[in-house]
Parts: C-alpha cells; structure tokens; sequence
C-alpha cells in the first residue's frame, strides 16, 4: 500500500516537480520513497511497508531489466501467483506483490489484470515496446487520477500531488459542484471538482505508447459485473447451500486479507457486516496459533444529545463474546473545526457528510502500532442492507407474495415510508402493467427507478458502492493506516451477483442469506438486529448547537458560495443535508484555491 505519482510529457522534463509531487502525499508512504526518470517521463512513490519490509520492496521497481513500475495497492493472491510463475520459469528477488505484478504481464499480457484478486492503481513502463500499461482494480479501491494537455499526462493516487506539476491549470468545475449540492457526492464518475482533472475509470487498464497516451488517450475495461436478473422463487434448500457457499468465500477472502508483516487489526461497527468480518479474523487468527488479541476500532457517542448515534452495546457485546480487545474512541465537539479542516483535505472531492465516525475511528488506529484493517464494507450493496432496497424487493413480487411480505417487513424499524411505496408501486405493476409502472415513475414523477433488485445491486455496487470506498480509502490513508475490504472479493462479488434476489431479502429480513450464514456464530442481537444505522454522526446536534458559529461562517465565508446554485427543498433533513454539502464545498474551495498552505 503506497502512493504513487508520474508524468509523461512530450517536452523536456522539468526539474525535481516529481520529489514535490511524491512528498506532498508522504501519508500515504511514510515509510520510503523513490524516483525513476526515463527519457520521456517520470514516476514517483511513496511507500508503505506492508509485505517484505525489506529495501526489496524498494520502488519504483524494475524487473527483467525490462519493466519499470510504480504501484498502489495489494495483490492478495500473490503466493499463488507467484508459485505459478515459478513453475514457468520466472525468479523473484523479493517477497512483494510488485514484482508479481510485473511478471505476471510479461507472462500474459493485459489478461493479467483477470488473475489478480486485490487493489491497485500502478503505471508499468515496458522498455522494449516502449509502451506504458496503466490500471486500476476492479472497484475502484485504490484512487487514480490525471490530467492531461497536448504536451503532457500527468497521474498520481491524491490530485494535491497533480496541482505541482507547472504545467496543470485548473479551477473549480462549478458544474460538477452544483450537480454535488443537488445529488449527492458521485465518486464513481470521471470527472472530479477540479476542472479538467480527471479518475481513471474503475476495472480499466491503458495500453500504448506516450504519444498514443497524451494524443487520444482511452481506457479499456477488463471486468464487468453480470446480476441474475431471475424472478425465481425461494428454496429452503437451496438457500442454506447458497449461505455456505457464501461463507466459505467471505472466509477465504478475510484469509488471504490477513496476508501481512505487520499487525492486522478491524474497524468494528456493532453492525452485522463488520461483526462477521470480525468473527472471521478471530477464527482464523486461532487456527494460525496466533495467540495475541485482536484488535477492534470503534467510534462511540457517549455525550449528552449524541446517543442516538451510539452502537457501544453491540460492539461490546461483540467484544465480550469473541474475547478481543475493543478500542473505542468519541469525536471530541471542540476539535470537529480543525478535524474537518484536515478531512477535507484529505478526501480532495467534497463529501456529503462531515465523515466524523470513518476520520476518528483511523485516527484511533494510527494510536496504536496496527498499521492494516480489515473492514465491512460492500455487504449491503451486494445484499440489500439498505431499507430503500425494499421498495425493488416488494414491488417486484406476485400478489401473494408481495401481501405477505408487505405484512412482515412493516416490522423492520423506520421502513414503513419504503414498504408502503413498494407496495403501491407493486399493486399498480399488476393492474397496469410494468411499461407504464416506470413511465410514469420516469416521465411524470421524473424518478429514476429501477424494477429488478438484482440489476439496482449491481448498480449501487459500480455507482454508490466507489464512494463509500473513496471516503475509507482517503480517510484510512490520511492517518497511513491500510483497509482492505473481504466483500470487496472479486469471486465474492460475482457470486452474490448470481443468487437470485429472493435469497437476499426473504420473510421480513433483509440481508437474509448473510444472517443464514452467520446463524450460531454471532450473537442473535446482532446477526438478526433489525435496526440499522452504519456509522451515523450527530451533525445536526454539533453544527445546530455549540459548533452553529463556525459552522455558518464556513458555509456561507467563501467567495465560491455565490457561483454556487443552491436548490430550494422543503424537507428539514434535506435542508440540512444540503446546508452540509455547501459548508463542505465552501471549505474545500478554500484550502484548494484561497489557502496558502497549498501552495
């Protein structure tokens, strides 16, 4: 897990822009850094030593006096890999997955990309062809992103590291600002908040020369999720082996997540999702005879007015059950001004919240000498954690069912407004069919909707799903702490994609075959919990109270807040929300473009 930083440029290279683009990202690599200069371009990198914490490790590095890399990211499956190689022929002189990365192209080509199971973002240069192979993972994990001009292509994983090229101009995409405000953080599109800097697309890779790259640079796709769109009807059967299929590779891939040399330890929410990773750890650590407590981290509200957002119960009963040691930490409310500050800084796209319960829980791993995490995230998109979910499951079932379902998922805590609507939108699927469901829902109400739960899965998975994981990307790295993410498996994802939709949410439950899986393991109170929350933050108690001065001035003190198109809204939860957003954009505006600091 690094940074990493380069340029491409049909001009002569400037001097020493790579060691001030590769410093300003050190979070993410403090513990080495590198430079290589080819005669057209150059990379950078910051390291942090996870795997062969040797000078091996060493990067950029090169390989068969042929292939020059610099690399973000763990290739898990790289043992299995690298035996595969060796019996081709291949020889290895570290214990990195950088090196497998390389070998593993000159041995197959692109196709590579396939046999990976990880995260990465990595630029390779390949002496002979002359040609630069450029990739990021499958889900968009490890951030990418670049600019490019007639003369240059200039990359790095934190856009701070591309303002320091001489040659970068750019100012405040307004329009992608105001589309922000109005729907939300989309961290899965290409373009960002800095006009005319741009990611590199998820599951792509770039295969060419330097002038091919800077003159008409497009990226490829090497995977693609493929939902099962069925309406099958539930099997008891079937079900309970789709639940240990489901576990048996939710285990494997919390297995080859352990793969470290330094200490591993797991961010712990009291939900369901984090609970099985964590109870996956500990059966794992035991059976490696390793003898030491797991580590857990948590955020927790204790205060006055803020217990609402607490889920202490659970994790400690988690805690107390699996017998590893809880560290819990409380956002202090003095400190939320200078913590946003730095946040916002370290997320470089405004987000949609203040982001206090990822930021803290890091910054509680960072205290202690566990430098990986593994983390829950990716569960609800893949099987429909989320109560909106309801409104696709209910709607898209017969009469019968859709009744009794109806019956039994009015018990899930705050899901009436969704059982309801999924209900009416059901019953007038039925009368009138599903054409002219979604052409009022699409032309009249002007909804965007869609039918099958299966298909809005795999939309949230490439959509929604790459902005959870920016938010825990950025805010883990800013601290130079690891998370890695076992539902974010590649085998794991395509396989939930596969299980029809009934198998998700089932009898009033959502997420019903994880539950199935983890039925005896986890305490009741928490793999049948009805209620969900997912890391709430009491930003209205904060901002609408103590913080309300600075709050305000930050929203409203900066000259970007009048190009902005603030749209009305009638409900105080959006109004509010919004309020959020335009304070987070109102910051980010000036420590990008005012603040000196940056400079």
């Amino acid at each position: 897990m690094c940074g990493i930083t380069g340029f491409i440029s049909t001009k002569p290279l400037p001097k020493n822009v790579i060691e001030r683009m590769t410093d300003s990202i050190v979070a993410r690599g403090p513990d080495g850094y590198g430079y290589h200069y080819g005669d057209h371009f150059a990379f950078g990198h910051r390291r942090l030593s996870i795997f062969d914490l040797s000078e091996a490790g060493h990067q950029p590095m090169h390989y068969l006096d042929r292939y020059i890399i610099t690399f973000n990211g763990e290739i898990y499956n790289h043992i299995e890999l690298r035996n595969e190689l060796i019996e081709q022929g291949y020889s290895f002189n570290s214990h990195t997955d950088t090196e497998v990365i390389m070998a593993a192209y000159d041995h197959w080509g692109v196709m590579c990309l396939s046999r990976f199971n990880g995260m990465w973002a990595f630029a390779l240069y390949d002496i002979q062809t002359k040609q630069f192979f450029i990739s990021r993972d499958r889900f968009g994990k490890k951030p990418l992103y670049y600019y490019k001009d007639k003369n240059n292509f200039v990359f790095a994983s934190e856009i701070k590291a591309i303002l320091l090229h001489p040659d970068v101009i750019t100012e405040p995409n307004i329009d992608f600002l105001n589309n922000f405000l109005k729907y939300g953080c989309k961290e899965y599109l290409v373009e960002t908040a800095f006009r005319d800097i741009y990611r590199f697309e998820a599951s792509s890779y770039f295969l060419g020369t330097a002038e091919a790259l800077i003159d008409n640079f497009t990226a490829q796709k090497f995977w693609e999720i493929h939902p099962n769109l069925s309406h099958e009807k539930f099997d008891d059967k079937k079900a309970i082996d789709y639940a240990q299929h489901y576990y048996q590779l939710l285990e494997d891939a919390v297995r080859i997540r352990l793969r470290a040399d330094v200490k591993v330890g797991s961010a712990l929410s009291g939900g369901l999702d984090s609970s099985s990773i964590v109870y996956l750890v500990n059966k794992l650590l035991k059976e490696q005879g390793k003898e030491d407590l797991q580590e857990t981290f948590s955020s927790v509200y204790k205060s006055i007015g803020t217990k609402h957002c607490d889920e202490s119960d659970y994790i400690n009963l988690m805690a107390a059950q699996l017998g590893v040691h809880s560290n819990q930490i409380e956002p202090i409310e003095s400190d939320i001004p200078t913590e946003h500050e730095r946040m916002i800084y370290a997320l470089e796209n405004p987000p949609e919240n203040s982001l206090m319960s990822s930021w803290y829980t890091f910054k509680l791993v960072a205290s202690t000498d566990v430098k990986v995490t593994l983390d829950g995230q990716g569960a609800d998109e893949q099987l429909s954690g989320y109560l909106p979910y309801l409104m696709n499951y209910i709607s898209s079932l017969n009469a019968i069912d859709m009744f009794q379902e109806t019956y039994r998922c009015l018990s899930i805590p705050q899901a009436q407004k969704y059982v309801l609507i999924g209900f009416g939108m059901g019953i007038f699927r039925i009368v009138f069919g599903q054409k002219f469901l979604l052409f009022i829902l699409t032309k009249v109400l002007k909804k965007n909707f869609e039918p099958n739960l299966n298909q809005k899965l795999a939309n949230d998975t490439r959509q929604s799903l790459v902005t959870l994981i920016h938010y825990a990307d950025h805010t883990s790295m800013a601290y130079s702490i690891e998370s890695r993410m076992p539902f974010m498996d590649y085998r794991l994802v395509e396989f939930l994609a596969s299980v029809p939709a009934c198998y998700k949410m089932h009898h009033g439950w959502t997420k019903y075959l994880a539950r199935l899986a983890f039925d005896g393991k986890l305490p009741d109170e928490v793999n049948w919990r009805r209620d969900k929350m997912g890391w709430p933050i009491p930003e209205q108690k904060w901002f609408e109270g103590n913080l309300k001065s600075w709050f305000n001035g930050a929203l409203t003190k900066s000259a970007l807040f009048s190009r902005l198109t603030i749209t009305r809204e009638n409900n105080p939860e959006r109004i509010f929300a919004q309020k959020v957003r335009c304070m987070n954009a109102s910051r980010w505006y000036y420590r990008f473009f005012e603040s000196k600091e940056n400079v």
